[in-house]
Order: C-alpha cells, then sequence, then structure tokens
C-alpha cells in the first residue's frame, strides 16, 4: 500500500445498535444484479461476433480461449469491468486512523473493533509499534462489543490506552476489570468469561471531562487512570484531537482530528432534536450541541455522521422493515436528510452517512446510495451511505 502523506481513515464497522449480516433474501438480491451486469457483458461479446444477419461462428472455447475450466471462466470475466456492488457490512462502530508519523488510534470498539485490531496486530508484526489508542465516543454495547474479542488485547508487549468519558471507561472496565483490576464477584463471567486475568496488554484509561462543571473528584477512582480537560485538546505526535459533547441519551463524546491542515470529524449517536417545544431542556441542548458540530464541521475534508433515520421515520409516519412507524424523537440519531443539509451548509467536502438502522435492508439502502449519488452530483460534493472496509487518503 502506498506511503501516508497525512491520515488514512479505514471503516471497520458503519452499523448502527447492533450486529447483522445480510438475509438471504439480500444476498440473492446482490447476487442476482452481478448475474445480469456479467450475462449482459457476455451477451454485448457474442453479439460483437455475429448479429441479426451474422451467425455467430466461434465455439465456446474460441470466446474462453480455451477448454471450459474454472480457470479459463475466471479469466474470461476478468476482461469485463463489472460494477461492484455496494457492500455496507454488518459490524457495528469502529474506525482506525494510520497517521504519517506511524501512529495508530482507533475510535470506538464495535464489532468491527476484531477485524481491526487483526490488521493491526499484522502491521505490528512487521514495523514492531506496539502502543494503540483509543478513543470512545459513549457507553451503549454497539460501541464496546469488541473490545474483548480483539488480538491486541492478548499480547503483554502491547500498551493500549483509553481515552473517552466515564461511562465509556466504565463499560469496559466492569465486565473486565482492565483498569482497575478488580471485578465484583455478581459481574464476573456473566457478559464475557474474559477479564484482565486472561487480557496480558497493558491497559491505562483517561477519562475526558468538562473540569469546569465538573472538577476532579477529590476521592481516586480506580477506573480512572488519568483526567483531561474537554476543552483542551488530545496531541498525539502530529495529531490534534479535539473532544466536544454531542446529544444522545448516553453522554457522548465526537472527535475533530486534525493532521497537516487535513480535517476529519467522527460523529456517531447524535440527535438533532424535532421537538414541538423550542424552549424544551433537550430541544435546547440539541441546538447547542448541533451548534457545536457544525462550528467543528465548517470547511472540513470528511465527515462520519449518523444519519439512521429518514425524517418520515423519525417522526412515526413510516417504519423500518415494517408497515408500521413509531417516533423516534429522543432515540438519540438524526434524520438523513439533516446530514446532507449540515453537509452542505458546512462545505464539507466529503460526507459519509453511517450508523445504519439495522432494520433497513440492503436494497432499501443501495436505493438511498442512488438517490445520494444524484443529490452529490447537484450538490458538487460527495455525500454517500458509508460503508465498511472503505479506505480513505487524506
Amino acid at each position: 500500500m502506498q506511503n501516508i502523506e497525512n491520515m488514512r481513515v479505514h471503516f471497520y464497522g458503519v452499523q448502527g445498535s447492533g450486529s447483522i449480516f445480510p438475509s438471504r433474501a439480500e444476498r440473492d438480491e446482490a447476487r442476482e444484479l452481478s448475474d445480469i451486469d456479467l450475462l449482459e457483458q457476455i451477451f454485448q461479446d457474442l453479439e460483437s461476433e455475429g448479429g441479426a444477419d451474422k451467425p455467430i461462428n466461434k465455439s465456446v472455447e474460441d470466446l474462453l480461449g480455451g477448454p471450459i475450466t474454472r480457470k479459463n471462466i475466471a479469466k474470461y470475466r476478468k476482461q469485463f469491468e463489472l460494477s461492484e456492488r455496494r457492500v455496507y457490512g454488518g459490524w457495528t462502530s469502529c474506525f482506525r486512523i494510520e497517521t504519517s508519523d506511524g501512529y495508530d488510534i482507533v475510535f470506538d470498539c464495535g464489532s468491527g473493533f476484531r477485524i481491526c485490531a487483526q490488521d493491526i496486530v499484522d502491521k505490528w508484526e512487521i514495523y514492531g509499534n506496539r502502543e494503540l489508542n483509543i478513543f470512545g465516543t459513549h457507553a451503549h454495547y454497539d460501541h464496546t462489543e469488541g473490545f474483548d474479542q480483539a488480538a491486541v488485547c492478548f499480547d503483554p508487549r502491547n500498551k493500549i490506552k483509553v481515552i473517552g468519558n466515564y461511562q465509556y471507561l466504565k463499560a469496559l472496565d466492569q465486565n473486565l476489570g482492565i483498569f482497575s483490576r478488580h471485578i465484583d464477584m455478581d459481574l464476573k463471567g456473566i457478559q464475557t468469561p474474559l477479564n484482565y486475568e486472561l487480557m496480558p496488554s497493558s491497559f491505562s484509561s483517561v477519562e475526558i471531562r468538562n473540569m469546569e462543571r465538573y472538577p476532579i473528584p477529590e476521592t481516586k477512582d480506580p477506573t480512572v487512570g488519568e483526567y483531561h480537560d474537554i476543552l483542551e485538546p488530545v496531541i498525539i505526535g502530529k495529531t490534534v484531537i479535539q473532544p466536544f459533547e454531542v446529544f444522545h441519551p448516553d453522554p457522548c463524546l465526537a472527535y475533530r482530528i486534525e493532521h497537516n491542515g487535513k480535517v476529519f470529524v467522527y460523529c456517531t449517536d447524535h440527535e438533532l432534536r424535532r421537538g414541538d417545544d423550542p424552549e424544551h431542556p433537550l430541544q435546547l441542548a440539541s441546538r447547542e450541541a448541533e451548534d457545536r458540530l457544525r462550528e467543528h464541521c465548517q470547511g472540513i475534508d470528511l465527515l462520519y455522521r449518523d444519519g439512521q433515520f429518514l425524517r418520515a421515520e423519525y417522526e412515526g409516519e413510516l417504519g423500518i422493515g415494517t408497515a408500521f412507524g413509531v417516533s423516534r424523537k429522543d432515540w438519540g440519531h438524526s434524520c438523513f436528510e439533516d446530514v446532507i443539509e449540515m453537509a452542505d451548509s458546512c462545505d464539507v467536502k466529503e460526507t459519509y452517512i453511517g450508523h445504519h438502522d439495522p432494520n433497513r435492508s440492503w436494497a432499501e439502502r443501495n436505493w438511498m446510495d442512488e438517490t445520494l449519488t444524484r443529490k452529490s452530483a447537484q450538490m458538487g460534493r460527495t455525500i454517500e451511505m458509508a460503508k465498511a472496509e472503505t479506505v480513505i487518503d487524506l
């Protein structure tokens, strides 16, 4: 792979709420589209050898360039530039950044972290750097579920620093004991058979905290190793990472990451609340968080943002995967249309809409992506549904 000029951003998990696997119907639909594309190319190839008034005078072996074998068929297929079916992936939230000065930085440890961690371990076997910084957004399970499956946790040479709010650190520690080196006996083995005794890597923690509102407690909390004021950026080599609060039922952070003048904002689980009373405390908090997000997104290069619902789904006028709608106000997620509007008004170069609803089918995601393709052409900027295994160089 080519050298990293600034940042290389890996999308490992963009699924929201829970991991999924495509249904048989969805797999069949994707395969059918691929088959049609291939057959169309084959018939065009045959037509070029004949036509309505000209018989085809080539055998199958002539077209394949040899006998009918898997090798020759595969070679023949490679002649055609077939459009790749969109694959969104079913893993929950996990992103990784590789920086030009050699750091690995991970955001969230959903189920995508298992694959992410294996890639990091493979890299470390070659380059030897065994220090990983993990930034967490919030404590919900779809952002922490991959931690105890991760290969980086099982090598005593590895040093892993987890940075996030108190709830994120506590969510990892209460079942694994990786920071406090302790688990309550009534929790031990309940969620996972693993714990710090079986995870020999070295773990440390940093709580991101609003020091003005919540001063450092006098009593030492064994979950927290260090404290960091949310108003101050975290510096890792040449990378400046600014945490900020967004609006979600569980306290949630987003991050603005800057390296050599290139900027990526990672914002998952944030709701632009659509309430009737503009003075409602939750409405005011949501608006304040949205303004904060927009301030950090002005003119940036890359944005990943939660857009789990269409506006009609948010309002309860439409269901997702069902005919019956239910209001999704105060679920903590934004509307698809709001992300598009924000990306345009903030002049974001590339926007990827994630935290996909687990009840949304592949076909519907594909349809939404087709709509975004046309919308992007009108707006003169890139807006897409986020897809796992996407890699972007900034």
